[in-house]
């Protein structure tokens, strides 16, 4: 945050006062909650709010921490936890309005069931707390409904990239007006999706594939779960520290995945402003005063939490920003939405496809690629957006004039966003890329039938989407094998960026140069793979990951050449040689756990790392919580799941890590007809 340290000087030592959230009312709840033989819990409740009280409690027996670092976001006071890094969260907290949106409209908004389910999770919360003090932050004390509703709505703009938007127009020094705008190729989140209805299946079953990928630790790193209740409600899927619920997975009646797009869903405008008429800006023919507001940061600066003050300035467009190119305003769409975590919640108690796509109207989830299948066989991708109707004339590919309020688009005239249910086809992948690319190229929908949203959404393809059409669209029937040959599929296309890279350097002039000549020799043989007893794979991710990394954060990636050469030193510095078998480098690592893996950022076994003292690669995002959703003809439904690592985050727990081996091997386990699998009372 810039010039932070300017600010701290003259606030040092002073205190965090603001006052405690006032304690929820106790709730005389008695939920039952099991545990399968991998720790995996089932709650069940007289009542859906019941249910989410007992999920409460068994998520917090395995992962408390990070379920209370959602609550600080929530309440905007990370940066008193985690320091500067937090502070930014805050910022960002400060900047969406959160708790203003929630004292405003969190009785209006939420429904009254939907805040009876809020509450009685935060009431669980609560209550462990209550039964472990030890373990409860500072700060985090009295959890509340409204904390669990401000949680989501501060997390769920950062999946569509309003961070990168963010980014370009709160640097005082940068140049928003002048910066190309991010797109699928350079932010690339990840994540796969694969649905296959009884027309192609080999054997007549639906089946649905869940692999979003997501970092394997933190506030959206997968946990899994089951949750049912007397009322009817059954889910078991994943869901992200903080939720009541599982957003992802099977009822058993339909089920459903996501994947991150990317849609255009925000706008920067060049503001007129002058040096006679300052605080003030001009529209529609008048000078208006800047809204400002005065907030505080708290930051956690060694033994101190400091407080730092910032002043936020809004227009009628959305909030302002002074940079280089002269002051500037973003509008952004959703602007204070809170019912996004009811309608996940909407969605997961659908029995039928009329009755989730009946969720799905609420459109308050602003973007995520969502795939569906259910018991009748149907299956269906939406690119689900809230893609504004923005005026025609303006180029809105950069920054639009200020000055006029006929650029002001409505937050509530939005756009119909592309879907392609029950195609000809038989089958449908959702890897990230443009939703023009999901299946056999005779049943794929174009750009042409949605012509208002197409301008906004992304026209790239992954190395991912490339592979799920090479291996799929040849085959006349999809037979289980091969759905799951496809979904660990560990090939890098021709037409892929990795090839791109790699491409570069066998190109480059290696005449007198033998370390490279060397580099070239070893790439010329790789098979594409990025298996784990391949000799040329970790080379070649190696020269990737900083390639892809640095698309993500928004940087100057390195030269090819030169990244290959940092990558051969590294080889040879910590394994003697450049061609190590990938499983020697790649690596999964959890407490006593050290197994070698397979897969690279871009091919559908996706595996991104961290790089570790000892050369090695520890991944850390990715192929992690997944799940096979399997219909038979007769309606039977079974489920296949695995985690990385296992149900617990807690190191001295048996479930630690005892996913592992079997992840690693690409073995599944079977949930129990009831979902939650064979338990014990808790």
């Amino acid at each position: 945050m810039k010039k932070l340290a300017a600010l701290l000087f003259a606030l040092a030592f002073a205190g965090n006062c603001a006052p405690s959230p006032a304690q929820p009312p106790a709730q005389a709840f008695n939920p039952t909650i099991t545990r399968d033989e991998y720790g995996v819990p089932h709650v069940h409740g007289r009542t859906d709010a019941e249910a989410a009280y007992g999920l409460a409690l068994a998520h917090a027996e395995d992962n408390f921490a990070t379920i209370q670092i959602t609550v600080l976001l929530g309440r905007g006071k990370l940066g008193a936890h985690l320091g500067e890094e937090g502070a930014r969260s805050d910022f960002l907290w400060h900047l969406l309005g959160i708790q203003r949106s929630v004292e405003e409209r969190y009785e209006s908004d939420i429904s009254p069931e939907f805040r009876a389910i809020v509450e009685a999770y935060a009431a669980g919360l609560n209550a462990y707390a209550a039964e472990h003090p030890d373990e409860v932050l500072p700060g985090a004390r009295n959890v509340t409904g409204r904390d669990v509703i401000a949680g989501s709505a501060i997390t769920v703009p950062l999946f569509w990239g309003f961070e990168r938007t963010l980014g370009l127009v709160a640097n005082e020094d940068g140049h928003p007006c002048a910066a190309p705008e991010a797109t699928a190729e350079t932010i690339d989140w990840g994540s796969n999706a694969f649905a296959v209805s009884p027309r192609r299946s080999d054997d007549g079953h639906t089946r649905l594939i869940v692999n979003s990928h997501q970092p394997w630790a933190g506030p959206v790193a997968w946990y899994e779960a089951g949750i049912s209740s007397d009322e009817g409600w059954q889910m078991h899927g994943g869901l992200f520290p903080g939720s009541p619920f599982p957003v992802l997975g099977t009822n058993g009646h339909i089920g459903f995945a996501a994947t991150v797009n990317l849609p255009d869903l925000a706008d920067i405008y060049q503001l007129t402003t002058d040096d006679q008429h300052r605080g003030q800006y001009f529209i529609d023919g008048e000078w208006r005063r800047f809204e400002t507001r005065t907030i505080w940061l708290w930051v956690k600066m060694g033994w101190f939490t400091i407080p730092v003050p910032r002043t936020l300035h809004f227009t009628e467009h959305g909030p302002a920003f002074n940079t280089a190119d002269g002051w500037v305003a973003v509008r952004y769409a959703g602007e204070g939405e809170l019912r996004a975590l009811e309608q996940f919640y909407r969605m997961g108690r659908a029995q039928n496809y009329e009755e989730w796509r009946e969720a799905m109207a609420m459109r308050a989830i602003p973007s995520f690629n969502f795939m569906y299948a259910d018991e009748t066989g149907r299956i269906g991708y939406l690119y689900n957006a809230i893609i504004p109707r923005r005026a025609e004339g303006p180029d809105w590919s950069g920054c639009v004039p200020g000055d006029t309020s006929a650029t002001i688009w409505a937050m509530d005239d939005r756009v119909d966003a592309p879907e392609l249910v029950d195609p000809s086809s038989g089958w449908l992948a959702s890897t990230n890329g443009a939703p023009w690319y999901i299946t056999d190229e005779s049943a794929n929908i174009g750009p042409d039938a949605f012509p208002d949203a197409a301008p906004a959404i992304e026209t790239y393809v992954t190395n991912r989407g490339y592979r799920a059409v090479e291996i799929l669209s040849p085959l006349r029937t999809i037979s289980d094998a091969q759905l799951l040959e496809a979904k660990f599929d560990l090939t890098s296309s021709e037409r892929s960026a990795t090839m791109a890279a790699i491409t570069a350097v066998l190109a480059a002039d290696s005449s007198n140069d033998a370390e490279l000549a060397e580099i070239q020799t070893l790439l010329r043989s790789w098979d594409r793979r990025a298996a784990n007893d391949s000799p040329a794979a970790a080379l070649a991710g190696l020269i990737y990951q900083p390639i892809y990394n640095a698309g993500r954060a928004a940087t100057d990636p390195p030269d090819p050449v030169d990244a290959a050469r940092a990558a051969a030193t590294r080889l040879r510095q910590h394994f003697g040689r450049i061609d190590p078998p990938l499983g020697d480098v790649l690596r999964l690592r959890r407490g006593d756990v050290d197994l070698p893996l397979e897969g690279a950022p871009d091919v559908l076994r996706a595996l991104r790392w961290a790089d570790a003292e000892d050369g090695r690669a520890n991944a850390d995002f990715g192929d992690g919580f997944m799940m096979v959703i399997d219909w038979a003809p007769d309606g039977t439904l079974s489920t296949r799941v695995i985690h990385q690592w296992g149900a617990s985050d807690r190191p001295e727990s048996p479930h630690f890590n005892d996913q592992s081996e079997m992840f690693a091997r690409r073995e599944w386990r079977t949930l129990a007809p009831n979902q939650g699998g064979p338990a014990t009372s808790r």
